[in-house]
Parts: C-alpha cells; structure tokens; sequence
C-alpha cells in the first residue's frame, strides 16, 4: 500500500481506529495538549505494521507541529544508527599526499607541490 496515497484518501479519514483515537484524545495533541481550532490536529502512526488495517493503539493524536518534531525526531534516531553508503571519490580520483591550496605557494615547492 502507497502510505501517501492511502493518507490522502476516505479510507484514511473514515477510518475507525483514527476517529475512535480523536475522540480517547478528547480533540486534543497528547504532546503539548493543544487544541482545535488553536492547533490543527494530525493522527500519527507508532507502527505502520497494520497499515490500512490500523487498531487504535497503532495511532496517537498530534498537533501539526508536535507532529512535524515527533516525526524528524524518530527518523534521526533511525537513520542515524544506519551506515552511510558512498564511495570515497576524493581518495580514488586524487594522487596520494598532502591536500594543498593550489591558490598559495609554499617556499621550496612548485605550484604542483613538488620539491624544487
């Protein structure tokens, strides 16, 4: 299942466990304990192992901006535990030795860096 398509459609905004979580939340962020119409309210997903087929405990009601600092929180945690991917170009592309600024001169080198 698309995750942004499903948010954007009825199935999403008629779904059960989401309208029964706004309702336990009394209409308000269970993070600052905002409120409409001073917040705009979100549901968030904990898990997304039912996704479509969500039970209350899946979901918790945020406010946009709890949301929003929730969300990247949890994503820095994750992805922060990952190893980065890439490929060492300088090192493979460039000569072995000291880095140089090619833009000043040493006393008793050339502008390529070798000894005079």
């Amino acid at each position: 299942m698309h995750y942004g398509k499903y948010i954007r459609s009825a199935a999403w905004r008629n779904n059960p466990a989401r309208l029964a979580e706004l309702v336990a939340s009394g209409g308000r962020c269970r993070t600052c304990n905002g409120a409409a119409p001073e917040v705009q309210l979100q549901v968030h997903h904990r898990t997304y192992a039912r996704l479509g087929a969500e039970i209350v405990g899946d979901l918790t009601t945020l406010c946009m901006e709890c949301h929003r600092v929730i969300t990247d929180l949890l994503r820095r945690r994750s992805y922060g535990l990952r190893s980065p991917k890439f490929s060492d170009v300088v090192s493979t592309i460039s000569p072995s030795g000291p880095l140089r600024d090619p833009t000043r001169t040493i006393p008793g080198f050339d502008l390529l860096g070798a000894m005079k």
